[in-house]
């Protein structure tokens, strides 16, 4: 008889739990997230090209944005990037964005960059990045910065900084 109760309790509990329930949101699949070949323009102040031959869009496994790419320096001196991919559907609505950057970038180098943000919403069909560069200033052997970017300020051993 105990075990009919318990029997009896159990199905009634699971049956309780059956109906209404709470749906969470799930990251979007893998699939369609580009529309084939997308369209990819570049704007910004950066001495820099984006490889349009290497940009891929894929999602990490927690449903975020990944776009990976080769950035080409067309700079004459080191210097800091941060790219912003803006992303459209096929009717030039924005449905996401992904930032990113590479730091110390020297000059004429190839360097892999890779952007994160939120899944978009909806089909990926053109991409805008936004290149911008601050100068990354590397000292030289006596310690002076880069030409036309401010002297780092050195205390003497033992001090301590004044906030101004």
């Amino acid at each position: 008889m105990a075990l009919r109760a318990v029997v009896g309790a159990t199905l009634l509990l699971a049956a309780a739990g059956c109906g209404n329930s709470t749906q969470l949101p799930e990251a979007p699949s893998s699939g369609g997230l580009t529309s084939g070949k997308v369209a990819l323009s570049q704007t910004g102040n950066g001495a820099a090209l984006v490889d349009q031959t290497t940009v891929a869009f894929s999602l990490d496994t927690s449903g975020s944005l990944v776009v990976r790419f080769n950035l080409i320096s067309k700079a004459v001196t080191a210097q800091t990037i941060t790219v912003r991919a803006t992303l459209y559907d096929s009717r030039l609505s924005i449905i996401g964005d992904a930032q990113g950057g590479q730091i110390n970038v020297p000059a004429g180098a190839t360097v892999p960059v890779e952007l994160n943000g939120p899944a978009p919403n909806g089909t990926i069909a053109s991409a805008l990045f936004e290149v911008t560069a601050l100068s990354a200033p590397t000292p030289t052997v006596n310690g002076t910065p880069t030409p036309g970017t401010p002297a780092a300020t050195t205390y003497p051993p033992g001090s301590t900084p004044t906030p101004t």
